[in-house]
């Protein structure tokens, strides 16, 4: 009986794992949030472009994959409007028919509307003429279902001829639902179906029911679809039929015989029927269900409910498939909804869905099939998990743990023989997985043991049973497991750093038995025989700074070696040659992520794990296609080296949440999930376009002027659209491309004609799709149309004959001008060298400067230099003066250049100059030619910049600055001193300047002044008084100063302002020795003056005594009194103290009511008795706190040096002891 429980349970737990793992895809919602006119969403349809219509109440919507967008009509007659229906015909027309603003036609082609019934103006025409179902089988004729009829609209002529009324005796019918299928018109009413022959225009009853209905809403009939073997579903407010309609046309023969029927479902109210090769879908007033034809069977659909959004009111009024399988559901309450159909098959394992012991901790670093279990490292320990009956045993959790290891991470498990060898965060260990003992490996020589125990890293167990790793202190080395013999690696591997190396990986799989080694961005092979190194493959240099690490790597069916790296991305090396084939940049191809533990399937497809889900990828096409939460992963992020690939075929991977496993076959695709991209809008910036519905978006025409063209696209998916990548193209530029964003926007565009591609890459596949193409044509402006281009040619060519005529006149002007211009330059040379001066030119035409103080002044050898060239021997700080007044100069009117500025001699000091030029040559407004004079200013300029930093400096100082002459007579102060201490900047005696300094200070410092030689300096510190009456300390310091011939000239006295720095050091020091309550020594001064006193009694031969004294009943006083008062009684007891003692003795306060009191110059121990007396007895006499009479009373410890204790610190341990045997014997 417990067997089968058990088995049971265990049957159960599977049970429910398998129906846990498979975590659905997530569910989209289309609401007023997101943009929908209204909640309520009476029907919807995919159009043939790929668009999704929406009819709500309060409006009709588009929506492209991204943007919902809404269809306001001709003249805004649909906006806010009730839609009821919409229905797309053959001709890819769009009906909407709308209860109160009539029946319209719209074609996406032309962005145009049709209206074909007029808005109902009374109730009866409501109820009679609104259309409630549309179908079309033709181009000619729309079949139509009204309130009270069924009705045939001519649209060429837009005639409605009524076809069928509904009985009369049924007053409140309507008719409900129309469906075509091979010649014929099945009609749903709400008091019963009726079937249609558009060939013989006969209409006979379709009897769904066999006999009466059992209640009224078996006959409301409200959908039809074709089921299995030409039987027909209907669908009414109270269950679900099938008919048989295989021979229709006998039974329109025989119209008395009622046709057969059986029912599905008794009980649901059908909104709406989709079937899929006998796979059911119902829009029902529960939900959503999946009914098989073939079994019965039915389940609901709970994608939504367990998804984030909520269902006010549960019903399901309309369904649209998509092409990939998607459905969209539409609502009363919340919108519509997408539930994506994903075929994904994974598996996720936690702690909670594992029977036994579950999981000995959630994050897994390594998976090892061994004997058809699989064996987990984790966190903490490792796990036994057996897939049959979903149970784990738990192992080795907390083993070895202490206060800094909390745990013991097992980072790997490797079977030999009949063990399990375990990598961790301890090292090595030997797992015996029958009897579950742990043990260490052993070295056969003792000496060697260090080197196999403990923390070891790069560990790669060999088939063969050599353990390669790496220590970090003592090398890299070989553990044979079967001869316990460890072998250190020496020859190329002592080059390596030992901390530094990444370690041993395994080997490649077309060389099984040679180990591959990482260090410092180099993959070697490891010949296992003379251990030589064979280099695979290098990071490039630029990564070299980089920590890079190999994360996983395989050989595919194409003989590439891919190799993941971290920090650096995805590589592919001819695995025969080792040379590069493929680099894949992660970040450039938008993954971001690292990629981990490569497995290679059936079909030659390669899966990895990362930290946002699992990747597969194409070999062949470089195609990456990702599996995430929304695939039905548990968790996305996985953890390195955390796999295993099981002998069924299946791969697990193990994440911070437990593991998954599936199998690579069950995940293939073998269907795209899009197959063509639409141009869905053009907005422009500048103004609105007429064409923002046309579909398909072809062509778009704009003015000259025109700015911000947006074009936006898609590839029409309602799923996975993050992983969608989009390349445009605008003629034959560039290709870019784009994730996350269906939109390119180009600021401006210049006349012309243009033609932007747009490609859509499939998630799925990697396939591209064929690109939109959309024409963007950009007029001219009228002053640039092509045959005002040619008015200009001809304009142009005949000014530049005119003008070659007017040159060729000036020319012989200008020569006649240029011979007396060089007579008048020589003239004009020996007055200017007479004043320091010269001259130079510029010539538009040259692109050259002449200067000749280049030469002749600065050191240079060439006169002519380029205007780059000279401007680079210009002052930084004088560059952008001469670079502005220059081109001001040349491209205004101004007509003269005048710039003070400083050039760089050839010896590296710098000479300032002034130039004054003057253009003596124009071109219509512009400067053609320019001839100038310089002058060396370097003298003047180097004293007026020496004068303008010695005032600044003078005036701008905080400190107090006066000058004497060498007669003590004042010659200048600043303005600091003036203001300080009132004092006139026209007084010139050195007596009106007193200071605040007694007049024996002022001929002390007279005295030294005198004495000072010159370039000598004094500095002292002394106190000043303000104009004010405030006292200051400063710091005054004198210089003497020599004149041009080195003679005393004049004195400089600055009084520099330490006031507040004095204060400081003032605070400082009571702060640091004092305590701040009673101002008496705190425990650092009274240590000092403890071991002053113990060197004084040492030299003097007698002792001293440190009495530790408490307060008896302090915290009684301190609780029932308060603190203000408790600390009033503390400064009272510390001040009676101090009063008690000889002035020889010291008492500090150490915090509390904790005092010590330093006793000297003893010589018998009565003496310290006595003042013992004398300590309790002044604070027996009853001390009065605001006005409460308190009675305290001191508990002593006493210790005497050197007969306790001969050091400060143990002598005041020796009176802390003392006192509290003193306080335990009161107590006792």
């Amino acid at each position: 009986m417990s067997k089968c429980v058990n088995g049971i349970i265990s049957c159960f737990v599977v049970l429910i794992a398998i129906l846990s793992c498979q975590v659905g895809a997530q569910v989209k919602r289309l609401s007023p949030s997101e943009g929908l006119s209204q909640s309520y969403v009476n029907t919807m349809l995919i159009d043939t472009n790929g668009y999704l219509w929406l009819s709500t109440e309060a409006g009709l919507n588009r929506y492209d994959g991204y943007q919902v967008i809404p269809i306001n009509g001709p003249n805004g007659e649909l906006e806010e409007a009730i839609i009821d229906r919409i229905y797309q015909d053959t001709q890819g027309h769009i009906w909407i028919a709308s209860l109160l603003a009539g029946l319209f036609r719209y074609d996406p082609v032309t962005d145009s509307y049709q209206q074909f019934l007029e808005k109902p103006t009374s109730e009866e025409e409501i109820i009679n003429q609104s259309v409630f179902s549309m179908v079309a089988v033709d181009k000619k004729t729309l079949w139509i279902g009204r309130g009270r009829d069924f009705a045939k609209l001519d649209i060429a002529t837009g005639e409605i001829t009524t076809i069928f009324e509904l009985p009369a005796k049924y007053k409140n019918t309507l008719v409900r639902k129309l469906f075509a299928y091979n010649g014929y018109i099945f009609i749903g009413t709400s008091h019963g179906a009726y079937v249609f022959d558009i060939a013989t225009e006969q209409v006979r009853p379709l009897q769904h029911l066999k006999g009466e209905a059992e209640h009224i809403y078996q006959n409301n009939v409200k959908s039809f679809a074709l089921g299995e073997n030409k039987q027909l579903l209907v669908g009414a407010v109270k269950g679900l039929y099938e008919v048989d309609i295989s021979n229709l046309s006998k039974m329109f023969e025989r119209p008395d015989l009622p046709f057969k029927s059986k029912v599905l479902l008794s009980d649901l109210n059908v909104w709406s029927i989709v079937n899929e090769h006998g796979k059911i879908d119902l829009a029902t007033d529960k939900g959503l269900f999946n009914f098989d034809l073939s079994t019965g069977e039915m389940i609901k659909n709970t994608r939504i409910a367990k998804s984030k959004y909520t269902l006010a009111d549960t019903s399901i009024i309309d369904m649209a498939k998509d092409k990939s399988g998607g459905t969209w559901v539409a609502t009363k309450t919340d919108g519509a909804f997408y539930l994506s159909h994903d075929s994904y098959h994974f598996n996720n394992i936690d702690g909670t869905l594992l029977g036994g012991d579950g999981l000995s901790h959630h994050s897994i670093w390594g998976i090892t099939e061994y004997k058809d279990k699989l064996w987990l490292a984790t966190h903490n320990g490792i796990t036994e998990v057996d897939l049959k009956t979903n149970v784990g045993k738990v192992y080795l959790k907390d083993y070895k743990v202490d206060l800094l290891t909390t745990e013991f991470t097992v980072y790997e498990i490797t079977p030999y023989k009949d063990n399990l060898w375990l990598y961790t965060n301890r090292g090595l260990f030997i797992f015996d997985p029958v009897t579950h003992q742990v043990s260490e490996p052993k070295a056969h020589d003792p000496a060697n043991q260090e080197l196999i125990t403990g923390r070891v890293h790069g560990v790669t167990l060999m088939p063969n049973g050599d353990l390669y790793f790496v220590h970090s202190d003592h090398g890299v080395f070989i553990y044979n497991i079967d001869s316990q013999v460890i072998t250190r690696l020496g020859g190329q591997f002592d080059q390596f750093e030992p901390f530094l190396a990444h370690g041993f990986l395994p080997a490649l799989s077309n060389k099984p038995d040679s180990p591959l080694f990482f260090n410092a961005g180099i993959l070697y092979q490891v010949n296992p025989n003379d251990l030589a190194l064979k280099m695979i493959y290098k990071v490039p240099k630029q990564h070299e700074n980089v920590a890079i690490s190999v994360l996983s790597y395989l050989i595919d069916n194409n003989n590439i070696l891919w190799i993941s790296l971290s920090n650096f991305g995805l590589i592919g090396l001819d695995a025969s040659t080792y040379q590069l084939v493929h680099t894949i940049d992660l970040e450039k191809n938008k993954l971001g992520t690292l990629l981990y533990d490569m497995v290679l399937d059936d079909d030659g497809m390669i899966w990895m794990s990362s930290h946002k889900g699992i990747w597969r990828l194409n070999p062949e096409t470089l195609h990456f296609q990702q599996f995430s939460t929304s695939e039905g992963l548990l968790s996305a992020e996985f953890n390195s080296n955390a796999m295993a690939q099981l002998k069924d075929g299946h791969i697990a991977y193990g994440s911070l949440k437990g593991f998954t496993y599936f199998h690579p076959m069950e995940n293939q695709n073998y269907q795209s999930l899009i197959d063509h991209v639409n141009i869905t809008r053009v907005d422009l910036m500048s103004r609105d376009l007429s064409l923002d519905l046309k579909q398909p978006l072809n062509e778009v025409v704009l003015n000259h002027d025109d700015i911000g063209l947006e074009v936006a696209f898609s590839a029409m998916a309602f799923s996975n659209q993050e992983r969608i990548i989009y390349e445009y193209q605008l003629d034959n530029g560039q290709k870019s491309y784009t994730r996350n964003n269906n939109r390119v926007l180009f600021p401006k565009l210049n006349p012309g004609n243009y033609q932007l591609k747009v490609w859509a890459k499939d998630p799925l596949t990697g396939e591209y799709t064929s690109p939109a193409i959309l024409k963007i044509k950009v007029k001219y402006p009228l002053w640039r149309a092509p045959y005002f281009m040619v008015l200009y040619g001809m304009l142009f060519i005949g000014f530049v004959a005119m003008w070659v005529m007017r040159r060729n006149k000036i020319q012989r002007i200008l020569l006649a001008a240029n011979k007396e211009s060089k007579e008048s330059e020589a003239r004009l040379k020996l007055a200017l060298e007479g004043s320091e001066s010269g001259v130079w030119d510029w010539e538009s035409s040259n692109p050259s400067i002449y200067q000749p103080r280049l030469a002749s002044e600065l050191g240079y050898e060439n006169e002519t230099v380029s205007l780059d060239e000279y401007l680079s021997k210009i002052h930084p700080q004088d560059k952008q003066l001469f670079r502005l007044e220059w081109l001001e100069f040349l491209s205004t009117e101004k007509g003269y250049f005048n710039c003070t500025y400083r050039l760089r001699h050839a010896k590296g000091y710098w000479r300032w100059y002034k130039d004054f030029g003057k253009v003596v040559e124009w071109d219509d407004k512009t400067p053609q030619k320019v001839a100038g004079t310089y002058t060396n200013m370097t003298r003047e300029m180097v004293f007026e910049e020496h004068a303008l930093l010695f005032t600044a400096a003078f005036e701008q100082t905080r400190d107090w600055v006066f000058i004497l002459d060498k007669n003590l007579n004042i010659r200048a102060s600043n303005k600091s001193l003036q203001t300080a201490f009132n004092f006139s900047a026209e007084s010139l005696s050195s007596r009106a300047l007193n200071l605040g300094i007694s007049r024996s200070n002022r001929f002390d410092y007279l005295r030294i002044m005198q004495k000072l030689s010159v370039g000598e300096h004094f500095s002292c510190e002394d106190s000043v008084v303000l104009a004010n009456g405030e006292p200051r300390h400063v710091l005054v310091k004198i210089s003497a100063v020599a004149d041009n011939e080195q003679r005393l000239n004049s004195y400089v006295i600055i009084l520099t302002d330490i006031n507040a720095q004095k204060s400081a050091e003032n605070e400082l020091h009571l702060l640091a020795n004092y305590d701040a309550l009673t101002g008496l020594p705190n425990r650092a001064l009274f240590n000092d003056r403890v071991e002053h006193a113990l060197e004084q009694a040492k030299f003097h031969e007698c002792k001293v005594a440190l009495l530790h004294i408490n307060i008896k009943r302090f915290k009684y006083f301190n609780d029932s009194l308060g603190h203000a008062v408790a600390d009033e009684l503390i400064k009272e007891v510390a001040e009676r103290l101090k009063c008690s003692l000889r002035p020889s003795d010291s008492v500090a306060r150490f915090g509390g009511d904790e005092f010590v009191v330093l006793v000297e110059d003893i010589h018998q121990i009565e003496q310290v008795l006595i003042i013992c007396t004398k300590l309790m007895d002044c604070v027996n006499q009853n001390i009065t706190i605001n006005g409460q009479v308190v009675n305290v009373n001191l508990s002593i410890g006493v210790s005497i040096s050197p007969d306790d204790a001969q050091q400060g610190s143990a002598l005041l341990k020796a009176a802390s002891i003392a006192l509290y045997h003193a306080k335990d014997s009161l107590e006792g």
